[in-house]
C-alpha cells in the first residue's frame, strides 16, 4: 500500500471511531455540542487560505454561534516512531488558525521519539497510538476507549507508557493509548478532557462543564450471570447430546451445534503465536489451534471457554476474542482493565468449568472420593489446602482421579472443588 492510501486509511479508522463515539454520546462532550469532520479547511492569515487537516472536532458552548474548541488531529501511519520534527510542522499549522483556541492531537499508529514528547508537552499537543481492530485480540462492539476511565502518571513501567514509546508493543484489546501533559490513558474520554483544559482560563472551564460527559465509565452493560444461570445453560446443552458420565464429548456438542446453529468450528487451525483459540462473531466460527494447545486437557477447555462465549451470546458484545493461555482456567482477571471485559471472561470461563465438570457428577465423584480416602468436612470443606503435607497429599489423591475421568487440568478441578464449597486454601 502507498503512502496516499496508508494515510487515508489511517485516517478514515480515526475519523470512524470518533464519529461512532459522538453519535453514541460517550464522547468527552455531549453530542449535541459536536461536529465531527474529515479534510476540513480553516482559514490561515498568513497563507490567506485555508489549511486542511485530516480530522476535526468542533465543540460549540451552549449561548454560542460558533464553536468555542476546536480539536485539530494530524495522522501519521508510519513503519517507524514519529520523530520531533512531525510534531514541530503539525504545531506551526495550529498556530496559524485564527479563531477559538485549537487544541493538536497527533494520532499515530507508531510509537513517537523522545524529542516529539518533548515537544508535544511544551505546545500543549495530545499524542494517541491506533491500534486498528485487525491488530486486538479483543474487539468489542464498542470503542474501548470509550468505555475506559483510568489515567496514569508516567511510569516506565505501564503498558499506556510503552505503547507510546516501543515500537514493538501489541495491544490486546485497547484501540488509543494517549498523553497528555505527560499523564496517560487508555480514556478517550480523559484524554480530551485532559487536552481541553490545558492553559484554559477559569471562566471557559465553567463554561466547558456544562457540556462534558462524566467520566466515569460509559459501560457496554454486560448483564451480571449468577452462577446458577451459567450453569444451567451448560446443563441445558449437556442434556442435549445425552451425557451421563465421565468426560463431556466436546465433538458432539460441536456436532450438535453445526446441526442446530450457524456456528462452526474449526480445529487445527493455524493461529497466531501464543492463541491457543479464537471466536469471531458474524459470522460465528470458533478455531482451535491443537499444536498451542498441546495438551488434551488445555484443547478441551479452551473450546468449552469459546463454545461458553457463543452460548452465553456474548456477540452482542464482542466481535471477536483470541483466547491465550493466561486467559483460560483462571478466576483472576485483574490484569483485563475494562470491567465489561473481565464479565465476557469470567462467564465463559465458569461456563467451561460448569460444562465439563458436570454438576451432579462431579459431586457424586467427589464424595466417592472424599469416602475412600475418609475425609470429612470439620467446618473448612472436605479439603483443606495449606502447606502441610498432609493437606497437600489429600488434595491430590482426590483431584488425580478427577483429572483423568472428567480430562481436565488439576487447576480447572481445584477451582470448581473451590466454588463447590469442597475446598478451602489456608492463607
Amino acid at each position: 500500500m502507498d503512502t496516499t492510501k496508508k494515510g487515508d486509511k489511517l485516517e478514515d479508522q480515526v475519523f470512524e471511531v470518533f464519529e461512532s463515539q459522538i453519535a453514541e454520546d460517550c464522547f468527552f462532550s455531549k453530542r449535541e455540542f459536536c461536529k465531527i469532520f474529515r479534510k476540513k479547511g480553516y482559514y490561515s492569515k498568513d497563507r490567506e487560505k485555508n489549511i486542511i487537516f485530516d480530522v476535526s472536532i468542533e465543540v460549540t458552548l451552549p449561548g454560542q454561534e460558533r464553536y468555542s474548541l476546536l480539536f485539530l488531529i494530524e495522522c501519521k501511519n508510519y513503519g517507524h516512531s514519529v520523530p520531533v520534527d512531525d510534531a514541530e510542522e503539525f504545531f506551526t499549522k495550529i498556530q496559524q488558525i485564527s479563531g477559538a483556541g485549537a487544541k493538536g492531537i497527533i494520532v499515530s499508529t507508531n510509537s513517537f521519539q523522545d524529542g516529539a514528547f518533548k515537544f508535544s508537552r511544551s505546545k500543549g499537543i495530545g499524542l494517541l497510538r491506533y491500534f486498528s481492530k485487525d491488530r486486538l485480540e479483543w474487539v468489542l462492539t464498542r470503542s474501548p476507549s470509550s468505555m475506559a476511565s483510568s489515567s496514569i502518571a508516567s511510569s516506565e513501567r505501564s503498558n499506556s507508557y510503552q505503547a507510546l514509546h516501543d515500537e514493538s508493543f501489541g495491544s490486546r484489546y485497547f484501540d488509543f493509548y494517549g498523553c497528555v501533559n505527560d499523564t496517560y490513558t487508555v480514556s478517550s474520554n480523559q484524554f480530551f478532557s485532559s487536552l481541553a483544559r490545558t492553559d484554559a482560563d477559569p471562566d471557559f472551564l465553567k463554561a466547558l462543564a456544562a457540556v462534558e460527559q462524566s467520566t466515569k465509565e460509559s459501560r457496554l452493560c454486560v448483564p451480571y450471570l449468577e452462577r446458577e444461570e451459567i450453569e444451567s445453560r451448560a446443563v441445558a446443552i449437556l442434556s442435549e447430546i445425552e451425557y451421563v458420565s465421565g468426560a463431556v464429548s466436546i465433538n458432539s456438542i460441536c456436532d450438535y451445534l453445526k446441526v442446530n446453529s450457524a456456528l462452526v468450528v474449526k480445529t487445527n487451525a493455524n493461529l497466531p503465536c501464543g492463541v491457543l483459540g479464537q471466536i469471531a462473531f458474524g459470522p460465528d466460527i470458533i478455531s482451535i489451534d491443537n499444536d498451542q494447545a498441546s495438551t488434551n486437557e488445555r484443547t478441551r477447555f479452551t473450546l468449552a471457554h469459546e463454545l461458553g462465549h457463543y452460548l452465553l451470546e456474548h456477540g452482542k458484545f464482542m466481535a471477536r476474542e483470541s483466547c491465550h493461555e493466561e486467559d483460560i482456567a483462571i478466576d483472576d482477571f485483574d490484569a483485563i482493565d475494562l470491567k465489561d471485559l473481565r464479565r465476557l471472561e469470567w462467564q465463559a470461563n465458569y461456563f467451561a468449568s460448569c460444562l465439563l465438570l458436570p454438576k451432579e457428577q462431579f459431586e457424586k465423584e467427589v464424595f466417592w472420593q472424599a469416602q475412600k480416602y475418609e475425609l470429612s468436612d470439620r467446618g473448612f470443606g472436605l479439603l483443606y489446602l495449606d502447606d502441610q503435607r498432609c493437606n497437600i497429599d489429600a488434595f491430590h489423591k482426590v483431584t488425580a482421579p478427577l483429572m483423568q475421568m472428567f480430562q481436565v487440568s488439576r487447576t480447572v478441578v481445584k477451582l470448581r472443588l473451590i466454588k463447590l464449597g469442597f475446598l478451602n486454601e489456608g492463607g
